[in-house]
């Protein structure tokens, strides 16, 4: 069994450790003011000589920088010397210039920024600690996706619009989930959600305490919540399409994404509502940003969004006999043929608030901090339990019902940080602290084993996970025989996760032992604990904590005017896991001006999270509609390794990539990207093990598992090979008088095949149980699209502003076992295309009014068959990578100063 070291660490001695060293930095460096100059000016358009405000004046090869203030101004404190500033601006061209700084005094240099019909110069920091770089000069493939784009698909969560935007990234929308229909998986070139790292301002983000273990894309991993960032602090996201654990952490097998927070000193604000075609589904949604600078280049941007979103259902009436046999409410159209069920979008109110702000002290260093929080309450159903159910109290339902299961998940994180230079060399020092918590509460609900007596509301438990890191990076440039303009850099980081679960109230998990209450069951053994979400148990009571330790260090550079090579190297040590070294390697080679090839390769190591060693929860899972309270056990536990189970092992990946990027001719660019993802031991939930000779074991075991209806555990199962191919073309056009189209083009093809399978343990093969089924094969192998298609178009026109969007997803199969023939049953879910419009108008004063559809031809996709339709209960299938809520029309109004 792991052993796990138990720091006592906490944010408040994190933040004293990085004042400590701040304070000791700083104070040598407080000299150098002798040794400061400043540099002053504007930043304008090219064409008009408006100022842009909120453009970002970069220090090359640094990553350091200012935001122009309303004005266009700027100003910037360097060390004495020759220092090259690039300004930048979404929309217009960057344009770089070289100033001398001279201690004490005053340099000025202005920019004059060319406007771009498609922005192809868009530049990302993300996969390079040299200087930014744009997606085609980049060696390795990247995703820029700014604020417009964002606003622009017309929906309200992050998740979803990034989804409308990069062909690569999947976002299912599964119902009846439990916590999944709350925090609703992402993944990326088809891999596990806990497969991509998330950055925030380019530090890490903390992931989410709840673990996906029901049916769904995603399952048996713990993913970031994306959807906590309000999509109005978000001014670019930047997508790193390719593996890089060895530059960034584990986590970052399928690729990275960097959300750049705004720190822009200006004002917007967006009002949404909007519903389905069906007239549920409402969404009322406002939000806006704040920004403020100050003379001397600091900045604070403070921005956030509440929003309403009403559930869906999609369920058709339930034909099913509600009554015990004879029961004349069987045919009574009063009470047979309701829609019972729900189906669809959970209910949720929630709301967040993020900040972003950064001064420059006298001797030249900049201070930082940026984070936030929010507060998600949420309201999705379980499975309606009938009358004749042996989980109903028919005193309490006397017409059965349909539990709820309430959510309250609360987010928060805080970043401090000083970065500056010294002598040749630039340091960046930062903590962090971020959390999650996702409290369960169920209600219109029971415990069967308590009788007549049983509360009908339950508080189930709550699930915690933190993480807190420090880290310390130092980068200069150098020139060293065939390398020029090379950029050195290496770091080190410390990082404390934490997992805890906290049980439930009594009655949420109990085992009363009174007996089924009539029917053809009377005095059977009544079903233990809440129905929908039975709670955490006191067994379950979980305080887990382990600390890693790292030290990379990554150089890239010129090796002649058209070659660029660079290589990374990172040693990770951790507590319960031991030690990796991982390494990677990239180059790009430009043929011929415009024209150029880049490849890379590297392998990656993600050691287990806590969720994956430490959950330990009953979920009630209906297979073949027989509902089964399934119990997952922690792979390392008694029961578990007496099942035949093995301590979890890190997952070891070999990423490999080759593209292909062209400029052949003005605002026109294509990239070409092909990849392949070893991943070794990759780490999955097992199969759902209700075998009755299974169960049997279970209760000789320990008889207060005689109600539970199966068991599951985490396991190194499977190996899987995914081969892909990625494609983003961009083109825009100037049309005089008739305004400006853009026109992007997007696809993404990906195959994923288990390679290896583990036999399954001769434990559970005697009790007819299998390790690693074809369900979860299946799931793994084919329910996320091979193929996905991105075409979006917007055209402006004076005051007008058109958009289209059309996407095509590829089809996806669902599998199950039966308890009787056939015992396994999978359906193909054929492709779709999805078509987006929007009309919007400008007002004065930088007022916007916009009209659109999502969805705008009403597609779903295929129903299902009789096998996953639950007894004619079920349309659709969760695993439908567009949802199948049909269409969606809504309103914004957009408001932004200036523009």
């Amino acid at each position: 069994m792991p052993h796990h070291r138990r720091a006592g660490v906490t944010p408040q001695m994190l933040a004293g450790v990085i004042a400590t060293l701040v304070t000791a930095i700083t104070t040598p460096l407080g000299a150098q003011g002798s040794n400061m100059g400043t540099v002053t000016g504007k930043v304008t358009d090219a064409a008009n000589g408006r100022p842009l405000s909120g453009a970002y004046v970069v220090i090359v090869g640094t990553q350091q920088g200012v935001a122009t203030r309303d004005d266009g101004s700027y100003r910037i404190l360097l060390r004495e010397g020759s220092h090259e500033l690039r300004a930048r601006v979404i929309g217009y061209g960057s344009v770089s210039a070289t100033v001398n700084v001279t201690a004490g005094a005053q340099a000025t240099q202005d920019f004059a920024l060319p406007k771009q019909v498609v922005n192809l110069s868009e530049v990302a920091v993300v996969g390079t600690r040299a200087q930014e770089r744009s997606v085609t000069t980049a060696p390795v493939p990247i995703d820029v996706v700014g604020a417009a784009e964002l606003q622009s698909t017309g929906v309200t969560e992050t998740n979803q619009a990034i989804q409308m935007l990069a062909p690569s990234f999947n976002f299912p929308r599964p119902s009846i989930s439990d916590g999944s229909d709350h925090i609703r998986p992402a993944t990326l070139r088809g891999l596990g959600p806990d497969q991509v790292l998330v950055l925030v301002n380019g530090k890490r983000r903390h992931q989410s305490a709840l673990v996906n273990v029901n049916g769904t894309v995603g399952r048996g991993s713990a993913g970031v919540d994306l959807n906590a960032i309000p999509m109005e602090s978000i001014d670019h996201i930047e997508i790193l399409r390719d593996g890089a654990a060895a530059q960034y952490g584990s986590d970052a097998i399928a690729g990275v994404m960097n959300v750049v927070l705004k720190s822009q000193p200006r004002a917007d604000g967006d009002i949404t509502l909007g519903q389905t075609y069906k007239n549920d589904g409402e969404t009322i949604q406002a939000g806006g940003s704040y920004g403020l600078g100050t003379a001397s280049g600091g900045f604070l941007n403070l921005s956030g969004n509440v929003r309403h979103r009403g559930y869906t259902n999609r369920a058709n009436p339930d034909t099913t006999s509600n009554y015990f046999a004879g029961d004349p409410r069987n045919t009574d159209p009063n009470f047979d043929n309701q829609v019972r069920w729900r189906h669809g979008d959970a209910l949720l109110n929630e709301g967040g608030v993020f900040y972003n702000g950064g001064t420059s002290l006298a001797n030249g260093i900049q201070l930082y901090s940026f984070g936030g929080t929010s507060l998600r309450v949420g309201d999705s159903p379980a499975n309606f339990r009938r009358y004749n159910n042996n989980g109903t109290v028919r005193y309490l339902y006397p017409n059965g019902f349909l539990p709820h299961i309430d959510s309250r998940i609360w987010d928060v994180s805080a970043v401090v940080g000083a970065k500056s230079s010294w002598r040749e060399w630039n340091w960046d020092l930062s903590t962090l602290y971020g959390g999650n918590r996702f409290r369960y509460d169920v209600r219109n609900s029971d415990n069967a084993s308590l009788g007549n007596a049983s509360p009908t509301d339950f508080y189930a438990g709550t699930m915690v996970f933190s993480q807190q890191t420090t880290n310390f990076d130092v980068s200069r440039t150098f020139s060293a025989g065939p390398f020029r303009d090379a950029t050195f850099g290496s770091g080190a980081e410390l990082r404390f996760d934490r997992y805890k679960i906290w049980p439930g109230d009594r009655a949420s998990w109990v085992n009363g032992r009174v007996p089924i209450i009539g029917g053809p069951n009377n005095g059977g053994i009544a079903p233990a604990g809440a129905q929908g979400f039975p709670g955490f148990q006191p067994s379950d009571n979980t305080d887990e904590m382990r600390n890693n330790e790292a030290f990379y260090v990554d150089v890239e550079g010129n090796a002649a005017s058209n070659v660029n090579l660079g290589a990374a190297a990172r040693a990770e040590r951790y507590s319960d896991f031991g030690s990796q070294i991982t390494g990677k390697v990239q180059g790009r080679w430009e043929l011929v001006p415009g024209y150029a090839v880049r490849a890379a390769v590297g392998n990656g190591f993600r050691a287990p999270s806590l969720q994956q060693e430490y959950f330990t929860a009953t979920s009630t899972n209906f297979i073949g509609g027989v509902p089964y309270d399934i119990k997952t056990f922690p792979a390392s536990g008694p029961v578990a390794q007496a099942l035949g189970a093995e301590a979890l092992k890190p997952e070891k990946s070999v990423n490999y990539s080759l593209g292909f990027t062209a400029e052949p001719v003005k605002n026109f660019s294509l990239t070409v990207d092909g990849y392949r993802i070893d991943i070794r031991d990759r780490i999955v939930l097992s199969e759902n093990f209700t075998q009755q000779a299974f169960r049997d074991t279970l209760r000789n075991r320990n008889p207060d598992f005689a109600t539970i209806g199966g068991g599951r555990f985490f396991t190194n199962a499977i190996d899987t090979k995914t081969n892909g191919l990625d494609v983003v073309a961009r083109y825009g056009l100037a049309l005089g008088g008739a305004g400006t189209v853009r026109l992007t083009a997007g696809a993404n093809w990906t195959k994923t095949e288990a390679t290896r399978t583990s036999a399954t343990p001769r434990q559970l093969s005697g009790l007819d149980a299998t390790l690693f089924g074809p369900v979860e094969q299946t799931r793994i192998e084919r329910g996320q699209p091979r193929r996905t298609i991105h075409l979006n178009g917007d055209w402006d026109v004076g005051k007008w502003m058109f958009t289209a969007h059309e996407a095509y997803f590829g089809g996806v199969t669902a599998a199950t076992t039966r308890t009787t023939a056939p015992l396994y049953v999978e359906q193909y879910y054929k492709g779709k295309w999805i078509t987006d419009a929007s009309v919007g108008y400008r007002f004065a004063r930088g007022a916007s009014l916009t009209v659109g559809g999502n969805n705008i031809f009403n597609v779903y996709p295929d129903e299902v068959n009789k096998y996953f339709n639950n007894n004619g209960v079920f349309r659709y299938s969760l695993i439908s990578p567009f949802g199948f809520n049909g269409g969606y029309y809504y309103t914004k109004l957009m408001w932004t100063p200036g523009r």
